[in-house]
């Protein structure tokens, strides 16, 4: 960090002399040769006054007064209550906005009309979108504004900026974690296929992922899938029926898709009078603050979605500042939160 001292010592002036210049005191007797070099280095080294940073939070939190941002969601509701990770990113964006005294909007697109409906009717600066979307829909909102920004799921054909995570990174990081506590033996929960950016039904991405990886690692023939929705109830009912088909050969650990999955599972096996983790291990994907409060409460792959919402925010409003911009894919990377459903079980 460049400060006082440091001019000094590179331009040979006092710290008081360096001070009045670029304070811009009016009473100091120094020559504009003496003020221009100061204030070069000044400039060069990336030195700030005080009135400047002033100046520049001041300039900062009048661009985020003067806008406006419109938050959508799907227009089938039903897919943020099977999975509440959704809903947290939806609160982190509000919250983020509120912080920054960002007004926000609720735009809901109509099946009926196929429009989107918005109140108050005023100009909207940008959209953060959060959830999964038709073509037409995504193409809707453009008649809004040209400046948005998808929060999780982003389109690929480069059009629209978005902040994601790297889900398959994710998945990768949890084996490993699960391999350095001595599980060999890992069961994903989750289903085949999920819907992508456009509502089409794609290969699971962390299901893609963890038999790709476990066949890298070596450890795919002792590995097991459990298929089920990325609901609680399609996880308790699909965990019963797996217990009861593999009693001899049960994993040692359960790697769920979300949440949900997470504890659909761990109500099956309390039912079964199977113990987590002294018996089975769960390891959830996710880490939303309701795990905290599960009994025993979720080890998770975590994504930080209240610094993804930040980030989204910062963009959605630095776009809506700027003349010209170009689409950017800002990607996050998930990591290991432990708490107390992993078991560790390696041989000492």
């Amino acid at each position: 960090m460049v400060t006082l001292k440091t001019l000094s010592e590179i331009t040979g002036y006092s710290i008081t002399t360096i001070s009045r210049v670029l304070n811009n005191d009016k009473t100091l007797r120094a020559s504009e040769e003496t003020k221009n070099i100061i204030k070069t280095i000044a400039k060069t080294s990336g030195y700030k006054t005080l009135q400047s940073k002033k100046t520049k939070q001041k300039s900062k939190a009048s661009l985020y007064h003067r806008c406006c941002l419109g938050i959508i969601e799907p227009s089938n509701i039903q897919e943020h209550i099977q999975d509440p990770y959704y809903l947290y990113l939806k609160g982190f964006v509000e919250q983020e906005c509120f912080n920054k005294k960002v007004e926000t909007i609720k735009i809901q697109y109509d099946i009926k009309t196929e429009k989107y409906n918005f109140f108050p009717n005023k100009k909207v600066d940008g959209i953060i979108t959060i959830g999964h979307f038709s073509l037409k829909e995504i193409n809707d909102m453009t008649k809004i504004t040209k400046n948005i920004v998808f929060l999780d799921c982003a389109p690929h054909d480069g059009n629209y900026s978005s902040v994601i995570a790297d889900l398959q990174l994710g998945l990768k990081r949890g084996i490993d974690y699960l391999n350095s506590c001595g599980h060999k033996n890992i069961c994903f929960a989750g289903p085949k296929t999920a819907p992508n950016i456009f509502k089409e039904l794609e290969p699971e991405i962390k299901r893609i992922a963890f038999l790709e990886y476990t066949k890298e690692k070596n450890i795919s023939e002792s590995c097991f899938l459990l298929e089920c929705e990325r609901s609680t109830e399609s996880a308790y009912e699909k965990t019963k029926n797996f217990i009861d088909e593999n009693i001899k050969n049960l994993p040692s650990v359960f790697l769920a898709v979300n949440e949900s999955v997470a504890v659909g599972i761990l109500n099956a096996l309390k039912e079964k009078n199977i113990k987590v983790p002294k018996d089975i291990s769960i390891l959830s994907y996710n880490n939303t603050v309701f795990s905290t409060f599960i009994n025993p409460p979720l080890s998770s792959i975590s994504i930080d979605s209240g610094f993804m919402a930040h980030t989204a925010v910062e963009l959605a409003i630095k776009q809506a500042n700027t003349k010209s911009f170009y689409p950017i894919q800002i990607l996050t990377f998930p990591y290991i939160t432990e708490k107390e459903s992993v078991k560790k079980i390696n041989k000492s």
